[in-house]
């Protein structure tokens, strides 16, 4: 909480009424963080809720990070520069609706790798949105069906905002899913590799047969093949392959090294080296 005096210059310098003073305090009492024009709506009534909303958005107590979604300033923050993380504007922008963030970022969230990914994140929606920048990180969107967006996600505090993310074997298996999040296929291989010997097996196999592409369950299988998981759990990626299985590389490159009869993989990455993942 600001102390008087502050208030008293915040409220000298940017000229709030009395009534905005008292609805920043009241929202910084709440710890809200962000608020929406439905929220502002049901403070002050539909009249007057869209000049109020403008106002504290032009003297820099509000801040729109989307469609009729801002971000809230405290009362200290009006006398000084401050910033918030980019995964929690995220995260304010996307509370509305299903999502989780994922990628790159998730995999340093969840200590799978030992580099700092925080200069862009990927979300996964269910609606198209354009890529932007969003306090000071490149957000690059996702579009995946609904049923992707209910399971592998967990929750975590961000700056007093909950965040939805990608648990640490969906974070790992969307690498395989997905390699464009990590810049191409040899090297989600290879931080999946890294990664893999920190989350549990079953877990992998449960997410891949619910809902990863064949080819994917195809290239977990060769993976879990080789870390030696019990055939029994690999069962269940071979129940979600019935039928023709076009013959896949594990990397891109040419198709030289033994074929995998069961998986229909060519093993051409014998030279890849996982810990050099970067």
């Amino acid at each position: 909480m600001a102390t008087f005096s502050n208030l008293e210059q915040a409220t000298y310098n940017l000229s709030l009424s009395k009534r905005e003073v008292a609805l920043i305090a009241g929202w910084e009492r709440a710890r809200r963080k962000y608020l929406t024009t439905e929220d502002v709506r049901r403070a002050v009534g539909d009249s007057v809720a869209p000049t109020i909303t403008s106002s504290l958005a032009r003297k820099g107590v509000l801040e729109r990070i989307g469609r009729g979604v801002y971000l809230v300033r405290p009362f200290r923050s009006l006398l000084r520069p401050t910033s918030s993380s980019a995964p929690m504007v995220l995260a304010a922008l996307l509370h509305a609706e299903p999502y989780y963030l994922g990628g790159l970022w998730a995999l340093t969230q969840h200590g799978l790798t030992s580099q700092q990914y925080a200069s862009s994140l990927d979300a996964f929606v269910a609606r198209p949105r354009r890529a932007r920048s969003l306090a000071g990180a490149k957000v690059v969107f996702h579009l995946v069906g609904p049923s992707s967006l209910e399971y592998g996600v967990s929750e975590t505090r961000i700056e007093d905002v909950t965040v939805r993310l990608s648990d640490s074997p969906r974070t790992l298996l969307d690498l395989l899913d997905h390699p464009k999040l990590a810049g191409g296929l040899g090297r989600a291989v290879a931080l999946f590799v890294a990664g893999s010997r920190q989350v549990e097996a079953s877990k992998l196999v449960e997410y891949a047969a619910r809902g990863s592409r064949p080819a994917t369950c195809q290239r977990l299988g060769v993976l879990l093949e080789r870390a030696h998981a019990p055939r029994s759990m690999l069962s269940m990626l071979t129940n979600r392959l019935e039928g023709p299985r076009p013959l896949t590389s594990l990397v891109p490159g040419p198709r030289r090294g033994h074929v995998n009869r069961r998986w229909n993989i060519v093993e051409n990455d014998r030279g890849l080296d996982p810990t050099a993942a970067p």
